[in-house]
């Protein structure tokens, strides 16, 4: 059965401390919407772009983005992952083991 949280501390006695993954998905949202030339996809009913897996107490992202018709895809997809990944060990403290950025498509304007 998959894991819905990740333990940051033991039961030292008063209580463990544990981060729910729709946590972990929100802050990835954000970082993603923080990226000048990436624009995120919307969950639908069949698609599940932003997946948060947790295995072993160890994060794994994974994420599916269109990029801005004209920007550098790597330099965007670099710059995504490297938000994703500090913005959950700032807000969290917890340091991802697996960040991935998928292009899916591009964004015409």
């Amino acid at each position: 059965m998959a894991q819905d949280y990740v333990v940051l501390n033991e039961d030292n006695g008063n209580g463990m401390i544990a981060i729910n993954k729709s946590v972990f998905k929100a802050i990835s949202e954000l970082s993603i919407d923080d990226i000048e030339n990436s624009v995120r996809i919307p969950d639908t009913r069949f698609s599940k772009p932003l997946n948060v897996r947790i295995e072993n107490n160890k994060l794994y992202i994974t994420a599916d983005i269109r990029i801005r018709y004209g920007a550098n895809v790597e330099a965007t997809c670099e710059l995504v992952q490297n938000k994703i990944y500090e913005n959950l060990l700032l807000m969290t403290g917890f340091k991802a083991s697996d960040v991935t950025v998928n292009v899916t498509g591009f964004e015409f304007e």
